[in-house]
Order: structure tokens, then sequence, then C-alpha cells
């Protein structure tokens, strides 16, 4: 039964007034989304039918935007990329910040998800659109300094709103080790100070779970409101967190993921001369599904773009089944094209290939990006027979150029071009960059970077071998 496009819950948030006040009053409209992850275009989801959509969004915030003018304010709670659709995977999300850059977006703080392609492409992305980026708590290991501002300073039909950015990084991860975290609630306690002098509204634009909003909440009694991501967690209505000071309550919003709703909050100033009192707040979340109608100006932009992934690069004859933690035909043709494209002795890679199978007929580019969501460098490496043997035995590996045995963590009768395995002498490995830097055994090589990725080393295999059979 599809979702209705409706208000799915409403809760009233009441200030109670320490002074009296008879001023002006002044309506806000936020509107949010997070955890969005590149899935630009509906999908079917089960029993509710077909939902999300970036077009549809579009929509909305327009129709929000013509009856509440001047009164808008727009946030993305971060995860705007890692995996995703062909065309956030191919362009590396350049045309998804676009497409917020034509919607209007006021802020946003990027999640973790933003750099699983790197920070250099994080940062190149942002610089390519006039679009606020926030994130106080992310900073460079070199120097200190953070990768992009902490705040920033909107005024939205009179009234002034700090939008203060905290974030997670998965700092272990190949793509982040550039970076060190540090915990959002204490850095929250170091800006407040110097940003709620500053404004009459104050935000948090989290990317940090909902748990951690509520400590955030209790702990900085100062925010107003917290617009949260990371958890996925669908908030019909704001959860309220009683301030440590015992002054009311922090309300948190959070609108679930993939574009499935768009969450609204109304809130209520009082103006008074120079000061502005919150009176309420109230938030909701709203479907998005085939109840709206796509808005053409960002359907059509983001069709210009994926008309090319529809180019077909080779043909299969043969159905190429996708197991994510065992060896699969479709497993075994990606390493293949890694270790063809590197000409190492053997390949090693994940076993994540998405969920996706390839079925007898043409093969597209969307397909490539379908089969590898996410932008993973090649390397290589010398390793010994020994070191191979214990990097295999760790977890299930896609392998290509070798052949073995293994029985739970037991690997043997490891052969390598058909030959029994040296233990000390070395061998090629090529394999992709997280591998390398998540298995000691590479701690004591040197990794060369081949300038290929897997989804790239993939396409050119396909075109030349043209037909699989």
């Amino acid at each position: 039964m599809p979702l209705l496009q409706s208000i799915l819950l409403c809760s009233l948030f009441v200030f109670a007034p320490s002074t009296a006040f008879s001023g002006e009053k002044v309506e806000l409209v936020i509107l949010h989304v997070n955890d969005t992850h590149g899935k630009m275009q509906p999908y079917e989801a089960g029993e509710w039918g077909e939902v999300g959509g970036i077009a549809r969004l579009s929509t909305l915030i327009k129709q929000t935007r013509r009856e509440n003018p001047d009164r808008v304010l727009f946030l993305h709670a971060g995860d705007i990329l890692s995996r995703g659709d062909p065309v956030t995977v191919y362009y590396g999300g350049r045309i998804n910040f676009r497409a917020y850059e034509k919607m209007g977006v006021d802020a946003i703080t990027p999640g973790n998800g933003e750099f699983y392609m790197g920070i250099e492409n994080l940062q190149n992305q942002a610089a390519r659109v006039s679009i606020p980026f926030v994130h106080a708590n992310a900073l460079y290991r070199n120097h200190g300094n953070s990768i992009f501002p902490p705040y920033v300073i909107k005024e939205v039909n009179g009234i002034k709103i700090g939008i203060l950015g905290l974030g997670l990084v998965r700092t272990w991860h190949n793509s982040s080790q550039k970076l060190t975290l540090d915990d959002p609630i204490e850095v929250a306690k170091q800006y407040v100070p110097e940003l709620r002098p500053k404004v009459d509204l104050l935000i948090a634009l989290t990317h940090i779970q909902a748990k951690n909003d509520s400590l955030l909440a209790a702990a900085v009694p100062e925010l107003d409101l917290i617009v949260g991501g990371d958890s996925h967690t669908r908030l019909n209505s704001p959860s309220r967190i009683p301030r440590a000071n015992g002054q009311g309550s922090v309300p948190i919003v959070q609108a679930r993921h993939y574009f499935q709703f768009m969450g609204r909050v109304d809130i209520e100033l009082e103006r008074d001369g120079d000061k502005v009192r919150i009176n309420k707040v109230d938030g909701r979340l709203i479907a998005i599904n085939a109840e709206t109608t796509p808005d053409p100006e960002i359907e059509n932009f983001i069709a210009q773009y994926a008309a090319p992934l529809n180019e077909v690069i080779a043909r299969s004859e043969i159905e190429l089944k996708n197991d994510r933690d065992a060896p699969s035909p479709l497993g075994d043709l990606v390493v293949n094209a890694v270790l063809s494209q590197t000409r190492a002795d053997i390949a090693i890679i994940h076993g994540n290939q998405g969920e996706f199978d390839i079925k007898p007929g043409d093969i597209t580019l969307a397909d490539i990006n379908r089969i590898r969501w996410y932008h993973s460098r090649i390397v290589t490496a010398r390793l010994t027979g020994a070191q191979i043997q214990q990097l295999l035995a760790a977890r299930f590996y896609n392998v290509a150029g070798c052949r073995f045995t293994k029985i739970e963590s037991q690997v043997t009768d490891l052969r390598i071009n058909g030959q029994p395995v040296d233990s000390a002498a070395t061998y090629l490995v090529a394999t992709e960059q997280q591998v390398a830097f998540r298995n000691s055994v590479f701690e004591s090589v040197h990794v060369d970077f081949t300038g290929q990725r897997v989804d790239t080393a993939l396409e050119s295999h396909l075109r030349h071998v043209a037909v699989i059979r």
C-alpha cells in the first residue's frame, strides 16, 4: 500500500516564556533530509511501492517556498554520496552537489560517505558549487585546521540563524587517513560561546547518529534545534531532550533515508526589539512518493548525465551471479579484470560487488557503476608467499592467478600460476587500496599506486573482451 504524501505525525513544543513579550511574530520553515546515499532516482520499496527521487524532493521544496516566501531554510545532514545510482558513482558526486545547488540547499554537513571517494574529491566538488559546507570537528592531521568552516550564519525572514556542522569521519579508512576527528560535543562547547551571541536561532546540523544527538542536546543547552543524520532514524516528530540546565528541551529531528521523506520543522518566534524568543516548534515528515510530480528542471538535469552511461561496452551470453561472501562468477570477472590490467602475478579484491547480477545481454557503462559503487584505487606490492597465505587466511576475497584450499582460517596447497608457492619468494600482488591499508601484511612493504581504479579496470577489460561466454 503506497505511502500517502501527508503529515505522519505532528508534535507541538511550547517554550515557557521567561519574560513578558509582546512583539512581532516571525515564522520560519526548516526543510531537511539526510542519508540519501546517492539514490537520486525513484525506487521500489516493497509494500510502500515506488518512493524517493531527488526531483520529487525538489518539487516539494519549491512548493513550500511558494507557500512560505522568504521563510524557508533547506538543510542536508550528510551522506549524500557512498553507493547510489550510476550517475552518483560515475561522476564522483559532482552531479549530486550541482543538483542541490540548483535546489538552493542552505548548508550541508558532510557525512562519512562523502569521504570515501577521497578528501581531495570532496574538496574539489565543494569548490565547484556555491553551497556552504560546515564541519567543525574534522581536522587535517598535519596542521590541525578544519576541513570546512565550522559554521555558517544565514538570515531568513529577518532572523539570524547559526548552523554549526558536526560530523563523523572514519579516520581508519584509507580515504580519510589525512584527518583526525575531535569529539563533537566538546567541539560544540568550544564554538557555541562564539556563535550564540551572533544569532537569534542556533542549529546543530549533525551526522553523528541519534544517540549522540541526544547527548549533544543534554550537554549543550544553548542549542535551539538539532537536525541529525547517520543513524537513518525515522523521527515522525521531534525527539525532546531536557537541557542540562533544566530550562526546557532541545528538539531533535531526522528524516530516515534515501529520499523516503522530507522533514519539515515550523518555528514561530517573537521579536521584541533586539530580543527574539522561540514560542513553538512543530515537526513532521512528508512522504516522497509517486503522488508528487518530479521537478522537470532537476529531472532533465540528471537525465543529460545519465544518458552517456547507457553506452554498451560488452555483451554477456551467460548470467553472472554475485555473492558478496563466497566465490561467484561476477566476482571472478571483476578480479580477473584487475589482474589483466595490472599484469601482476595475482589479484586480490574485496567480495563487495554491490547487489547486482549481470543478466545475459548488453553490459552498459551504468552496469559497471552498479557493480562497483565506490571508487576503489588499485595498488600493487611485492609480498612473500607466506604473507599472501596469511592475507588469504584472514577473510574471504575474490582472487585471480592463484588456487588454494581453505578450511576455516587455514590456507593450504597455495599455487600461483600453477606452481606451488615458495614461502620466501616474492610475488607481485594487485589489490584495492582499502585491502592494503587495512591489513598488517602490507605494513612492511612498499605499496605503489597504479593510477587505475577497480571500476575503470573492469570497463577496460570488458571493452577488450567484448563478449563473455
